[in-house]
């Protein structure tokens, strides 16, 4: 994944919300927190739970499996039993456009 692809219109997503979307070939998270709009991968490193159908609380999202929590920012478990982090792509706005590309 070599380029930006836009993924939704910043309008559209909330502070405190997130939204899954499809960038070369894989699924993510965009969520838009406090500190501004951030990219993840969608599954759990713990055992493939869809982060996509859990719930953000703060910069935290967590895998609606097993409770795993992962930092929205960083991709870095906050609370296992995942262990290892989740990728983290870049993410720019141009206009209202929120655009993902590569980590």
């Amino acid at each position: 994944m070599s380029d930006f692809v836009t993924v939704g219109k910043a309008s559209n997503l909330p502070e405190g919300g997130f939204l899954v979307a499809e960038v070369g070939g894989e699924n993510v998270v965009v969520a838009h927190v406090e500190e501004g709009f951030y990219a993840i991968a969608e599954e759990c490193t713990h055992s493939g739970g869809p982060l996509g159908d859990g719930t953000l609380d703060g910069c935290e999202i967590e895998c609606p499996w097993h409770g795993s929590r992962f930092d929205v920012r960083t991709g870095e478990v906050t609370i296992p039993p995942a262990m290892s982090p989740v990728a983290t792509y870049s993410v720019k706005i141009e206009g209202d456009d929120i655009l993902v590309g590569p980590g």
